[in-house]
């Protein structure tokens, strides 16, 4: 007589023929997918998800303490096949897959398929930080539900990756699990000639995680055996599941990438793979049928969540400023925070995440007491882990309040990490500290000048340019309370008098007239961050020694420019942009308004800033590069030929 276990292994093999067959038939279909790595994967998603080891409620997939299953976005077809068969969708939306308007995108879409959890998988490598940060949620949630995160090896080189699996051990997650898919090949070429003097098992044993190794992939009781043991574990677990990229196709394990893409298969070699896997399936016909009836009795179901309190409303933040600390943006922000600790009850009532990649000094985390308050995390020097787990935390916990502190000179490193949080719907605040030339002495390498062109320019992503304490203040209190999306927020440490405005612009995160000559002005001048203080001063230069009436707007967001701006400038007027940075940086943004709007035209927009900088003090940058007053208006007498 068999035993269960035997009967269990038939069952999950019959599904793996299916599924198999499916990813073919899907593949072929579309004319365009992922086949080697589909493949590759069958026997390792069909035991996760029905050999009773993934907790996942098919009635419910959005159960709050479900098991996450992360995976890099081309492994669809795959993935598919199973929410089909868990009838998260009919398996007739299977012929859409990769076609226009379809709920199967070519990447896996969470916002598009039922079942998907964190996306967009971007360029390879996100998943695991996405899957830490998932990991963290449940911690701070007291839930029990694990994270699965699938990697290819070839992905595995990613340095993100690195960054990831060396922060999970420090993290403490013994609710994370990675499986690699040890397939030995990659879109160009086996991963032994990119990357064969590599010993997997005890790089990741040195980053401290439990390693467990399944000599082959594809055979259901190995894989069983490995994935017993995930009930067990204390710390972060990494499978090593040697497996064979395209099995089933013939020639594949010849092939240099195991037929990454169905584009550099041969034909023949397709329908052959997908007539014996239909061959296959037939040959147990009846026992495929019995137990695809069954599919949703085979997956497990999660615990029951506890009760847990929520916070039923995100109080109005509405901190002021310290009129005795209102100089600096840097300095000021510890004032800010206590305020918040208090408005939101040491936390009680607003879930605050405050992470850094090693830019906020321990003595400073103290001094804030940010520890009482919120979940503080410091991911080391990991730029683009500290992006993508933070992504992974606010798809898991859309109404947490997530708080980056960055060095605005390495934004460049997670520019790709920023882009999939903004594309994927992310909420979070990005303080990008010492903005272009007030990091002095420190140089060119560190005085950022094209960063910002990037960041005003990624769809789903919201650019601030605080100039004073109080725009600092404005955007930090509209940000914490409404919690829109992906934030970053420019800010410089040069020491600045409070600018003017009027009453009605004080929470004002657009742009407002800082200065005006109470008459028609000859010139206007847009400054934004910290040039625009010297734009006034300079203003007040030109009107008494030059003659020239000149009005001064401050912009800090940029983005935003409209009808309201562009009836701050004058028609016929020129117009001078003043930036920290490249100048086509506030040039194009300001252009762009105008072009749009019909309010008014100035006569031409001219622009100043820097490329590169070079070591100094604040004092003799600014005036090496003529952003101080009396180098804005020799500017201003040069861009308009004025004696």
């Amino acid at each position: 007589m068999p035993t269960e276990r035997h009967r269990d292994s038939d069952k999950l093999t019959a599904l793996s023929l299916e599924i198999r067959r499916s990813v073919f038939q899907t593949i072929v279909d579309a004319k365009s997918g992922h086949l080697g790595g589909n493949s590759s994967s069958v026997e390792l998603l069909t035991c996760l998800y029905f050999g009773g080891i993934l907790r996942f409620d098919p009635a419910n997939p959005k159960a709050e303490n479900r098991d996450r299953v992360l995976i890099r976005g081309h492994e669809g077809p795959v993935r598919y096949k199973i929410f089909s068969l868990m009838g998260l969708f009919p398996e007739e939306e299977l012929k859409t897959y990769r076609q226009f308007g379809s709920i199967l995108q070519g990447h896996e879409d969470m916002h598009t398929t039922p079942g998907v959890d964190i996306t967009p998988s971007g360029s390879l490598g996100m998943g695991l930080s996405y899957g830490i940060g998932c990991a963290i949620s449940a911690k701070e949630k007291e839930l029990d539900y694990r994270t699965f995160v699938f990697l290819g090896d070839g992905e595995e080189q990613e340095g993100n990756v690195s960054e990831a699996a060396r922060h999970a051990t420090s993290a403490g997650l013994n609710n994370l699990i990675c499986i690699l898919d040890k397939n030995d090949k990659q879109l160009s070429r086996p991963t032994v000639e990119s990357d064969g003097g590599a010993d997997v098992k005890t790089i990741w044993r040195g980053y401290g995680w439990n390693v467990i190794e399944v000599e082959d992939g594809h055979d259901i009781e190995q894989v069983m055996a490995a994935y017993s043991k995930l009930d067990y574990i204390q710390k972060p677990t990494l499978i090593i599941a040697h497996t064979i990229k395209g099995k089933g196709i013939p020639g594949a394990e010849e092939n240099y990438c195991g037929f990454h893409t169905l584009s550099v298969c041969p034909p023949e070699s397709a329908r052959f793979a997908l007539n014996n896997a239909t061959q296959e399936v037939e040959a147990r016909r009846a026992e495929v049928d019995a137990v695809t009836l069954h599919t949703k009795d085979m997956v497990r179901r999660p615990n029951v969540a506890p009760l847990i309190t929520t916070v039923s409303e995100i109080p109005t933040i509405e901190v002021e400023v310290d009129p005795n600390d209102n100089r600096n943006l840097d300095n000021s922000q510890g004032f800010y925070f206590d305020k918040l600790r208090q408005a939101t009850r040491n936390g009680e009532s607003m879930k605050l995440y405050v992470l850094t990649p090693d830019f906020i000094r321990k003595d400073t985390v103290e001094q804030v007491s940010f520890h009482e308050f919120a979940r503080y995390i410091d991911a080391g020097i990991r730029e683009q882990h500290t992006i993508a787990m933070a992504h992974g935390i606010s798809i898991t916990d859309p109404s947490a309040r997530i708080f980056i502190n960055f060095g605005d000179a390495f934004i460049y490193r997670a520019m790709d990490q920023l882009n999939a949080a903004a594309q994927g719907g992310s909420r979070m605040l990005i303080i990008g500290e010492h903005s272009g030339l007030t990091q002095e002495r420190n140089g060119k390498t560190h005085q950022t000048s094209g960063q910002p062109g990037a960041l005003v320019n990624m769809p789903g992503l919201t650019f601030k340019e605080p100039a004073d304490v109080q725009d600092l203040y404005n955007v930090l209190n509209w940000a914490f309370t409404n919690n829109p999306g992906v934030i970053y927020a420019r800010i410089h440490r040069k020491n600045i008098t409070q600018l003017y405005r009027e009453e009605k612009d004080k929470r004002n995160i657009t742009s407002y007239i800082t200065h005006d000559p109470g008459k028609k002005p000859g010139l206007v001048i847009v400054g934004s961050g910290f040039t625009t203080q010297n734009s006034v001063e300079a203003a007040k230069i030109l009107e008494s020694k030059h003659g020239i009436p000149t009005r001064v707007i401050n912009v800090v967001g940029p983005v935003e420019l409209g009808d309201n701006f562009v009836g701050q400038t004058e028609d016929g007027v020129p117009l001078l942009t003043v930036y920290n940075g490249n100048r086509r940086v506030l040039q194009s943004m300001v252009s762009l308004a105008i072009m749009d709007s019909t309010v008014a035209r100035p006569s031409v927009i001219k622009s100043h800033g820097f490329d590169y900088g070079t070591t100094g003090g604040i004092k003799d940058l600014e005036k090496h590069f003529q952003l101080d007053s009396e180098g804005i208006v020799q500017v201003v007498r040069n861009s308009f030929s004025i004696s």
